[in-house]
Parts: structure tokens; sequence; C-alpha cells
């Protein structure tokens, strides 16, 4: 068996080959059929990145040889793959798909008491305004499927989210409600995260000051640790457990989505969580050569550790989508952004940086450096096909930018055509070697388009759970377990000891962090 490094040599001598993205398309004939993927309404196209039919068949042979289907059958059957906690991860089985049978009893008893409690609130109509509180994964994937599912289903509540541990967060989400009508749901696996309790406290006191006593109906837990749910003073019966095999980022799909089953509907909830399991399905059951988050994960492999880029930028063309770029940092920043692998070894280079926002905005922003500028960046690009806003004249031209940009990325515009056209407008010779230059896009710039057929619950479901898989396996060729995430710790324990030092004896702190807190005691 070759080795994996041996593997990335062998990469490493295509890559010095030099690839024309452009000039792929005339030399493989088939290349559409080899790099357009499909699975239900989603569509991938990876045509545009810089890897040739060669390079795709060199990747799949690395992710043979790491033993990706070993792992991957591991993680369906629900081995405790998450080997610093000695856990499972088992998201998948939320959507009915991998886990043992004890798991999926517990799954199909939860979600059906998750969508009686729903029904209830929705029938009862007393309830106007739902205000979710939590932070990372308990509050960004219900945010951005909040906002994905409002194209083409009602939301009938007033729906609002408070995350952050600034004030503004949870006075934004309360300002102009009325207690009596409104329902906060606490989400937090844990139960003592700092951001969410103090959140959470500051909703108790608005309710309490109405409603007294009586303020605990308004009040549900989502959390592992049912006891400091109690504790805290919320209804034994208005707690909803998750476990600890769903990590916070992958849990949209469990009772941390009730916000959403109350908000959009039980139904429209199931839906969603069909469309993850179909993608499940694929990533279990497709052959590598058109698997679609086994394509995804090795043309990241590929930009990453051969071609050597830093960043991927992530553009939704959906204003429904715009979370998604926030939602993708935290998928896979937390997931793969490590300095060690599974055997406590320094690793080579893994995720890179994840950042973007939604088109046409970015447009006006940063796509001159993806254009021009030094190194650049892969882009996934991410289209809706169906116009659920009712204004085709828009929706013609936003997914007319999107097309533009990614073959505008690959073609570029070398320097003899931008001569040619500025002698045919009349410049002289002087003024042409001045500018010329400077209009010159480089191209062969690597991306992926991904389109949706429609913003359907399931269509959302599809992509989510496509970038969940994605991660597992860069996880897997990266040899790093992506279900820990250490890394979020040390500042949270400072922090602890610094909210102290604000109020009392100061402990020990090098000189900019002591000149910090005199700062904010001279404040108080």
């Amino acid at each position: 068996m070759t080795h994996f490094r041996d593997r990335f040599s062998e990469l490493e001598t295509l890559a010095t080959q030099g690839v024309v993205i452009a000039d792929l398309f005339k030399i493989e004939p088939g290349r559409m059929d080899n790099f357009l993927m499909h699975e239900g309404p989603l569509r991938a196209d990876f045509s545009k990145q810089a890897i040739s039919q060669q390079g795709k068949d060199a990747l799949i042979n690395l992710a043979r040889d790491r033993r990706l289907g070993d792992w991957r059958s591991r993680f369906f059957a629900g081995e405790k793959i998450n080997i610093s906690e000695d856990r499972a991860v088992l998201h998948p089985a939320l959507r009915g798909v991998g886990g043992s049978e004890g798991v999926q009893k517990q799954v199909t008893e939860m979600r059906t008491h998750l969508r009686r409690f729903a029904r209830k609130i929705r029938r009862d109509k007393t309830c106007k305004s739902v205000v979710h509180i939590g932070i990372g994964g308990s509050d960004l994937g219900p945010r951005l499927v909040a906002d994905a599912l409002a194209a083409s289903t009602t939301c009938e509540y007033d729906l609002r989210f408070a995350e952050n541990v600034d004030g503004a967060s949870i006075n934004d989400a309360l300002d102009g409600l009325e207690p009596e009508s409104t329902l906060v749901v606490v989400v937090s696996k844990s139960f003592t995260t700092q951001e969410t309790r103090m959140n959470a406290n500051a909703a108790r006191d608005w309710l309490r000051k109405d409603l007294g006593e009586k303020a605990a109906n308004n009040f549900i837990a989502v959390s592992a640790n049912r006891e400091g749910a109690i504790e805290f003073g919320i209804a034994e019966d208005q707690i909803f457990d998750f476990w600890d095999w769903v990590g916070g980022r992958y849990s949209v799909w469990s009772a941390v989505g009730l916000s959403l089953q109350i908000a959009f509907g039980p139904d429209a909830f199931d839906e969603f969580l069909a469309g993850a399991a179909a993608m499940d399905t694929h990533f279990r059951d497709a052959p590598f050569e058109s698997n679609i988050p086994v394509m995804m994960a090795l043309a990241g492999v590929w930009n990453r550790n051969i071609l050597g880029y830093t960043s991927l930028a992530i553009i939704p063309y959906s204003r429904r989508l715009r979370k998604l770029p926030a939602f993708l940092q935290q998928l896979e920043m937390e997931s793969n952004g490590k300095r060690m692998d599974r055997d406590g070894t320094a690793t080579d280079l893994t995720c890179p940086v994840i950042w973007g926002d939604e088109g046409t905005n970015g447009q006006h922003a940063f796509f001159q450096w993806l254009h021009q500028g030094t190194p650049g960046a892969p882009v996934d690009f991410v289209a809706v096909l169906e116009d659920h806003e009712k204004r085709p004249d828009h929706h013609a031209a936003l997914l007319a930018n999107c097309f533009a940009q990614s073959e505008a990325l690959m073609l570029g515009k070398p320097e003899h055509k931008v001569r040619e056209e500025l002698e045919a407008r009349g410049h002289n010779v002087d003024f042409i070697s001045r500018i010329a230059p400077q209009k010159t896009f480089p191209g062969n710039r690597p991306s992926t388009t991904i389109t949706l057929d429609e913003l359907s619950p399931s269509a959302l479901g599809h992509l989510i759970a496509l970038y969940e898989h994605k991660v597992f396996v860069q996880g897997v060729i990266w040899n790093v377990n992506s279900f820990d995430q250490w890394g979020v710790e040390l500042g949270k324990v400072l922090a602890k000891t610094i909210l102290k030092d604000f109020g009392g004896e100061v402990s020990d702190h090098d000189p900019s962090t002591l000149l910090l807190i005199e700062m904010v005691k001279q404040e108080y």
C-alpha cells in the first residue's frame, strides 16, 4: 500500500506540471460527466477546480490509502471515533441514518416528543414570540436555518435570537416584546456556558418583572445537563435532552431545533431532516468517484496541501443563506483547525481560513482581491435556481453575477487582450503600457459552484449535511479528530479569572493585560 505521504508526493508532482483549468475542458472531453455531481435538489460542479482527471484519480487513491471507507463505516456504525473524549459521533442518527437500535429508539422518542410539544404551542395560540438563547452551535445553525426556511415556509412567530454576552444582544432580542406571550428557549449542552447563562438570567428577570413566579411557564431548556436546567428554575417537563454524541456544531438536527419547529412547524423541520438523511445515504453509499462530500473534501485538500491556498471563500448568492459563511467558519475551523493529529504528532497544513459574504455584496468589497490579489483563494459559490422572492429581474441578475464571477476567476483576462481593447479605443502607446498591467486578470483561480433547485427545507438539509461530511473526510485525510474543540477552552478559563479581577484583587497577568484590567477598574 502506498503511504499517504508518498501519495502527497505524487500529487505535488502533478501540480508542478501546471494545470490551466480552461484547457482541461478541451483535453478532457468527458470532464463535465466526471466533475458534475448530483443528489436530489443539489448539484455540485467541480469542473472549474484546477484538478485534471489524473489528479482526481490520485486524490481518490489518497482517500483509499487513508482508509476513508473504513472510517466512514465506523462513523455510521456509532463507534467512538471521537477518541479524545471517548464518544461516538452520531449526528446522522438524528436524521434516521446510522447508529444502534437503542440510539434510533432514543431519537424517535425525542422527535415524537418535540413534534407534540411544538404542535401544542402552535395550537394554543397564546405565544406570539420565541426568543432563542444560545451561542456557537446552539445559535449559528438555528439562525442559518431560520433565515433559509423563510424562503419557502411561513414563520408564524416573531423569532429572535440572543447569542453574544454583549448586553445589546439580549436587549435587541427582547425589545418590544410582551412577556406574557413570549416563549424563551435556552439552548446549552452544559447549561454552564457563560454567555447563555447571562442572557438566560436577563430574560428570566425580564419575564419575572411582569409575570412573577409564572415566568417559569415561559421557559424551555434544551440541554444535556437536566439537573442544571432544573436548578435554574425550568420545569422538568419543559426540558429537552440531547446527548454527548451530538457535537454543538452538528446539533441543529436535534432538540436544538425546537425553536424552528415551533416557528415554522414540525412538518417543515421533518423535511429538513429528510433532506439531510438523503445526503447521509449518498455519502455512505456512493462510490468515491461520484461522491459529492468526498470530492468537495479532496478538492479542498488539493487546494490547501498541494496548491498552498490559505483560505476558502464561501459566497452564497442568496440573501436567505447569508449566515452560511459564519456557520461554516465554526463547522470547519472548530472541527479541523488543529495542530496535532490523533496520535499527538504535529500536523502539516490542515483547515484553511473560512470566510465570505453574500453575493453580490462581496463583489463590491473583496472580489478585487479574489481576482487580482495574492495569493487569492478558492471559492465555493452557492446559488438557488428558483426565485422565491417573486422578483424575476432581480433573480436573473443575481444568478448572472454568480455564474460570471466563477467564469471570470477561471478565464481571467490576459494582457494582450487588454492591449487590443485599449488600442481599439484609440489610446496611445505610453498610456497602454502604463495601464494594461493594471487591467490584467491572471485567471486560473479555482472554484466550485453548488446549485439548489429551490431553497426548500429538503434542499437546505442536503446542503448542510454535505459540508458536515466534507469536514469528516478532510479530518480523515489529515488524521485529526474533527469532533473535539479544546482550542476554545483556554480563553474562557482566563476570562473567568479576569472577570473576578475587575471587582477585587488582581491576579498575576502580563503587563499589557494588567493595564487593560486597570482601565476597566477605573470605569467601575
